[in-house]
């Protein structure tokens, strides 16, 4: 009853015909339960990934402004660090200038203090003995 033959096989057109409809319904109730429930999993899915590349996109500009003002700090104390020395250094200079002079100051004090000793200690009364 209603048998075709295609590239020599048998094929019945009421099973070709009951098999459509099944395959016609089941297309219907997966799309009506399934597929929109897939397409919002995979809505939610796209819209996460979204979230997350825009959210990757923040940390790496958050990243690079944070670095630019932490390069830009290390450079400001690294100048700071130079002049400090610098001032250190001409600062270590006065100081030790100062200590040489003061010291020059010492010395001359205490070499007039030994002439003024010498000078007290042995009076100029040199009187010949026996003349």
């Amino acid at each position: 009853m209603g048998d075709i033959t295609l590239f020599g096989l048998p094929i019945s057109l009421g099973t070709m015909i009951y098999q459509a409809s099944i395959f016609t319904i089941l297309v219907l109730i997966l799309k009506k339960f399934v597929l929109k429930k897939l397409v919002d999993i995979l809505d939610k899915r796209k819209e996460r990934i979204e979230d997350q590349l825009k959210l990757t996109e923040k940390c790496k500009f958050d990243a690079k402004v944070n670095l630019e003002a932490s390069e830009a700090i290390l450079k400001q104390a690294k100048i700071e660090a130079r002049e400090i020395i610098k001032h250190s250094e001409i600062k270590a200079k006065l100081i030790i200038q100062e200590a040489k002079e003061e010291a020059k100051e010492i010395k001359k004090d205490a070499k007039v203090e030994a002439f003024r000793t010498n000078t007290h200690t042995f009076p100029q009364n040199t009187q010949i003995k026996g003349a």
